[in-house]
């Protein structure tokens, strides 16, 4: 009797596999070390399928039988082979009538251990395609062509590191000179199926090493599944000198044969142009192999940088090296991998994002002077109500908006800090309605503690969110500090008509909150190490979050005050809006956006040093139904969301472009006549 089992208990086992389909389907693709046997040549497999189709399925079966049965003792001569022992798996596409009666032939010659795979080949795939959709720790390493990525993957290797080398496994090396001296690649199938065993045997709770590939190497094609999540993971990017890149390529293809090489330019003619093309050539003739290789660069890294910077900038880490000897490098990627993953930048602050700024109560006293402010009368903003910043008028309708915003780390990753502290920055301009268009950076570093690649991935993330908004880093200010510090200077630009101050709410205006409380809370149990690993980005997720919808609620008219709410948290940024406007407001407290899980970590102590100076210097402004209350309206917030006042009519224009632009967009409160306490919390 036939023994039936599963796809997974048949890779389990380890048994010798027989596939008995025929020569042409077993190499379109196979399980991975099995053996073919054939029941049927191609060209008998095609005439009993015709039969099948023309006449019926009996007459296959005897067609079938006359083309198997003058074969029966070389089947059992090539199976001995296979299985000296008697134990054995077969299969056919799909565990059908081939494989079965393979299996009772075995049976009855002296194979006593004769399994059959339960839905044949077709299940192997089915299997195969599921396990790319499995989530892979991965890391890749990218940089421009002839950085030695490749040698760099088998050094890694070397050192104990998990690596699959995707080019060696399609037989390419993934450019128009990849297939020289490669031989025939594997089917897109194969190749699939290869790969799945490679990954199979790799431990999924360590790091998995990738060279950065486009989702063709070749003719061979990336699991899409797979390439989405190499799309998705961190990226560390190998900036090496083109010169030493052009070595590289010179050693590794010069011996290769000058008609390849030929035929490889010509392959990118299109895109490197027609007399750059000639000019390769040329140099080819005259065995210039060096001017050759720096010309092609030209193309390839213009083709790289294009899809680098389709990734996301935040999982793009930048390591500078000198040459391409792979060994040396692959020694620093390890040590700068350690570095990154061992720092730790909050435990070099004392306080964390605007958790850090002094408290309203002192600010006051220490903004307090008798020294005359003569200010020039095109200065219609400046600090007098504590805006986000100042404006000037140009006096032709438009102003000029400055402000500056800065503070120590709030989360681990540099480069996540450096989003952070610009996009905060940059946040001020989009509350008052207008458009960021450039940005200068407030730098501080203890150069003696923390490393120069460590401080370059702050900036880069700063960086990254200056271009995103159009307000491009155009340079700043740097020192040696005992903790480091990071923000940024920005000039914006506003059409006068649009601008919004915190000041000029009206009675009756409705309240809004575009992003939940709980950031300072978030960030207090990371610190602590306190935080669950499935909360641990809600709070960068929601600092990173630009505010940029405050350009799109200034162009409306029924928005009559505007700020966004930082360090003070949320009372303290209302006060000042109710004492600037000469109005109380009503908050209701179950209106209030928070992040569902701020609540436990409330219970485990996570309260930020900040909310308790933020209430001492406020607090006789509020009335709170609940005491607990203050533990998030005063959580310090860092690059949180707009708190708006809208009047009554325009309320509904609002709510529908904040939920379009998936915002919190139920109101908070009303602004109410000014009463004996500026904020009533029901």
């Amino acid at each position: 009797m036939v023994n039936f089992i599963n796809i997974q208990e048949a890779l389990e086992l380890q048994l010798p596999i027989i596939d008995v389909r025929s020569p042409s389907e077993h190499e379109k693709g196979h399980i991975p070390n099995s053996h073919n046997i054939s029941l049927f040549s191609n060209e008998e497999r095609a005439h009993v399928g015709t039969v099948y189709k023309q006449q019926s399925k009996e007459a296959a079966i005897e067609l079938g039988y006359i083309y198997v049965n003058p074969k029966l003792d070389l089947y059992i001569q090539e199976a001995k082979k296979v299985a000296p022992k008697g134990s054995v798996i077969v299969h056919c596409w799909r565990g059908g009538m081939r494989s079965q009666s393979f299996a009772e032939h075995l049976m009855v010659n002296g194979f006593d251990d004769v399994k059959v795979i339960e839905g044949g080949y077709k299940a192997f795939r089915n299997f195969v395609l599921n396990y790319f959709k499995i989530s892979f720790p991965l890391k890749i390493i990218g940089g421009y062509t002839g950085s030695g990525k490749t040698e760099i993957l088998h050094d890694l290797q070397k050192q104990g590191e998990q690596v699959i080398d995707l080019e060696a496994l399609a037989n390419h090396k993934g450019s128009a000179f990849g297939g020289i001296g490669q031989g025939e690649q594997p089917s897109v199938e194969q190749f699939e199926n290869n790969l799945y065993v490679q990954l199979s045997q790799l431990d999924l709770n360590r790091t998995i090493w990738l060279e950065d590939e486009s989702h063709n190497i070749g003719k061979v094609i990336l699991p899409n599944s797979l390439f989405h999540q190499m799309q998705n993971a961190e990226v560390l990017f190998l900036e090496i000198p083109k010169e030493e890149r052009a070595k590289h390529l010179v050693a590794g293809y010069a011996d290769c044969g000058d008609e390849f090489l030929k035929d490889g330019i010509h392959r990118i003619e299109k895109r490197l142009g027609g007399l750059r093309t000639q000019q390769a050539i040329e140099y080819l003739k005259d065995k210039d192999y060096h001017n050759v290789a720096l010309m092609t660069l030209n193309y390839y890294d213009k083709y790289y940088l294009l899809g680098i910077q389709k990734k996301t900038a935040s999982k793009i880490k930048t390591l500078k090296l000198s040459s391409t000897n792979h060994h040396k490098n692959a020694l620093q990627i390890l040590k700068n991998i350690k570095e990154m993953e061992n720092i730790k930048l909050t435990s070099y602050s004392h306080g964390a994002g605007c958790g850090c700024k002094i408290s309203p109560a002192l600010l006051s006293e220490m903004l307090q002077t008798n020294q005359p402010q003569v200010l020039d009368k095109n200065i219609i903003v400046g600090n007098s109500t504590r805006d986000d910043a100042a404006v000037y008028d140009l006096g032709d309708g438009n102003g000029i908006i400055t402000t500056t915003d800065f503070f120590m780390p709030i989360v681990d990753d540099p480069f996540t800090f450096g989003q952070i502290a610009a996009t905060n920055a940059i946040s001020d301009i989009f509350a008052m309605g207008g458009q960021p268009i450039m940005s200068i950076a407030i730098f501080g570093w203890p150069i003696d503690k923390l490393s120069a690649e460590v401080a370059r991935e702050v900036l880069a993330g700063g960086r990254e969110v200056c271009s995103r908004v159009g307000s491009p880093l155009v340079g700043g200010h740097s020192i040696d500090s005992p903790e480091p510090i990071f923000g940024l200077a920005v000039t914006g630009k506003i059409d006068l008509k649009h601008l919004k101050r915190n000041d000029s709410a009206t009675q009756g205006c409705k309240l809004y909150l575009t992003k939940p409380l709980g950031v300072g809370i978030l960030s207090t149990a990371g610190k602590q190490g306190k935080i669950d690993e499935k909360d641990k980005d809600i709070a960068a997720k929601s600092m990173t979050t630009l505010n940029s919808i405050g350009f799109e609620l200034g162009k409306i008219e029924g928005v009559k005050a505007m700020t966004d709410v930082t360090g003070f948290g949320l009372l303290g940024h209302l006060v000042e809006m109710c004492e600037g406007s000469r109005l109380s407001a009503e908050v209701k407290f179950d209106k209030v956006p928070v992040f569902d899980e701020v609540h436990k970590y409330i219970e485990q102590g996570c309260i930020p040093g900040g909310t308790y100076r933020n209430w001492k210097s406020y607090g006789h402004h509020t009335s709170l139904k609940d005491e607990r209350y203050k533990e998030i309206l005063c959580d310090p917030q860092t690059s949180g969301g707009l708190l708006i006042a809208v009047e009554d009519g325009e309320h509904l224009k609002v709510e529908q472009l904040l939920n379009e632009n998936g915002l919190q967009a139920v109101s908070i409160g009303e602004m109410k006549a000014q009463g004996d306490t500026l904020i009533n919390v029901v």
